[in-house]
C-alpha cells in the first residue's frame, strides 16, 4: 500500500485492490467499522508500511484502572 493510501483505507466502500470485480471479495467497510469503533472508545488506529513490503495496522485502545475487573465480579 501507497503512504498516500493510508487515510483512504479508512473511507467507506474503499478497496486497495482496484482489480477485484465485487464477486465476494468484501463490500470496503472493515477498516472504516475499526475505525468508528476504535473512537468510540476514544483510541487510536494508525497504518504504516510500504509497497512491496506490507503493511501494519496499529489499534491502541486506552486502559480504565477504574474499571471492575471480571474477577472481582464472581
Amino acid at each position: 500500500m501507497s503512504p498516500e493510501e493510508f487515510n483512504a483505507v479508512f473511507q467507506r466502500f474503499y478497496k486497495i485492490d482496484k482489480s477485484r470485480n465485487g464477486n465476494n471479495n468484501g463490500n470496503g467497510l472493515g477498516l472504516a467499522i475499526v475505525k468508528k469503533i476504535v473512537s468510540l472508545h476514544q483510541g487510536s488506529i494508525e497504518v504504516d508500511g510500504a509497497i512491496g513490503e506490507g503493511t501494519t495496522i496499529i489499534v491502541r485502545l486506552p486502559v480504565s484502572p477504574s474499571a471492575p475487573s471480571r474477577k472481582s465480579q464472581e
